[in-house]
């Protein structure tokens, strides 16, 4: 998937390579970073870009809340 979750590029779909995301590589005013967080629910492997700093917690419930939404 490789969503962001949280800071200026919350929702968007980012595909890159590699472990950390700069948001500012997107827009220089942007100031957030983020780590790429592995899930797995029911043996399907999600990608998900998650705030540096951010609490594990509360973003795994972001990412569940995401993974749990109706399919359009």
């Amino acid at each position: 998937m490789n969503i962001c979750v949280g800071g200026e590029l919350d929702g968007q779909m980012i595909e890159k390579e590699g472990r950390l995301l700069k948001a500012s590589d997107i827009d220089p005013s942007f100031k957030t970073e983020y780590y790429k967080q592995v899930f797995n629910r029911d043996n399907t492997v999600f990608l998900f870009w998650l705030p540096i700093g951010s609490d594990l917690h509360d973003m795994s419930e972001k990412v569940l809340n995401i993974l749990r939404a109706p399919k359009n």
